[in-house]
């Protein structure tokens, strides 16, 4: 009778410790989606960066990335015409290293959900 009662708290431990898991994961995949910006302001001009991250195939982990930069030069103290790019690419979210791996550039994404915040390498996007 006492080694079925251990069984079945056993096997109740194993599944509420796969929740948990499966709750963790969640967390950080529902993060992932949504509108991120980057300013920055220096003697040659100003940058305007955006990364708009939608879901694409759930069940292969996989996003779509649509950057949309904008850069304002300066030249000799005047503003010259602005150059604009956008670029669409895909990634792929691997839970084990909790990062995002873009297809095309290898590229790796990186999160801080407390932060709210994207890490492109040492480059820092805020969530909106």
């Amino acid at each position: 009778m006492k080694l079925l009662l251990l069984f079945h708290l056993f096997l109740l431990l194993i599944m509420a410790y796969g929740c948990h898991l499966e709750n963790a994961k969640d967390a950080d995949i529902e993060f992932i989606p949504g509108t991120y910006i980057r300013f920055s302001e220096h003697e040659f001009g100003t940058e305007y960066d955006t990364l708009i991250i939608t879901l694409q195939n759930p069940s292969a982990a996989q996003y779509r990335i649509l950057r949309k930069w904008k850069y304002e030069r300066v030249l000799d103290g005047h503003a010259i015409e602005p150059e604009y790019k956008r670029t669409a690419t895909t990634a792929i979210y691997n839970p084990a290293k909790k990062i995002l791996e873009e297809t095309q550039r290898g590229d790796i994404y990186t999160f801080d959900l407390r932060k709210q915040i994207l890490f492109s390498g040492p480059i820092k996007y805020n969530k909106l």
